[in-house]
């Protein structure tokens, strides 16, 4: 790699030192240089133009072809994807008020068992308490006292 860098090095020295030769002994070869670099520069520039051109044609090709595949092929999965998702929600929302539904039985439930079942348990342990203290009571009324 590094020999062909030097001899390219060296070409384009070479050729320089025989343009600036020519150049100072012959006045008219700055002359016809100029016209051809001129022609060169113009060649040039008229490649620049058209590989632009044709580069431009080229990603305007592709865009509209990218386009067209989304047109054809994603935007459908997308719309079909959108419908399920939609059933599905549907579905959860179905789910949900049935959930609703289920929690307003149970709270109705629960106050209807605890006005109606453990209201009079809790009424007979009362009666049962207060029974329990007066028996005690009376049971040791004729009994001497104890002492602490």
């Amino acid at each position: 790699m590094q020999k062909w860098i030097i001899t390219g090095v060296a070409v384009t020295f070479v050729l320089l030192v025989i343009f600036a030769v020519c150049a100072y002994i012959f006045p008219d070869f700055r002359v016809a240089t100029r016209d051809i670099a001129i022609i060169l520069l113009a060649f040039t520039g008229l490649i620049a133009v058209v590989l632009t051109v044709t580069i431009l044609f080229a990603v305007l090709y592709t865009v509209n072809k990218i386009r067209s595949v989304t047109n054809n092929t994603v935007i459908p999965q997308v719309q079909a994807l959108q419908g399920k998702v939609d059933k599905i929600l549907e579905n959860v929302s179905s789910v949900s008020d049935s959930a609703r539904t289920s929690v307003a039985t149970v709270t109705t439930t629960t106050g209807y068992a605890s006005e109606k079942v453990v209201a009079p348990i809790i009424k007979l342990s009362g009666l049962a308490a207060g029974v329990r203290a007066g028996a005690s009571f009376l049971a040791r009324r004729g009994a001497p006292r104890r002492e602490r």
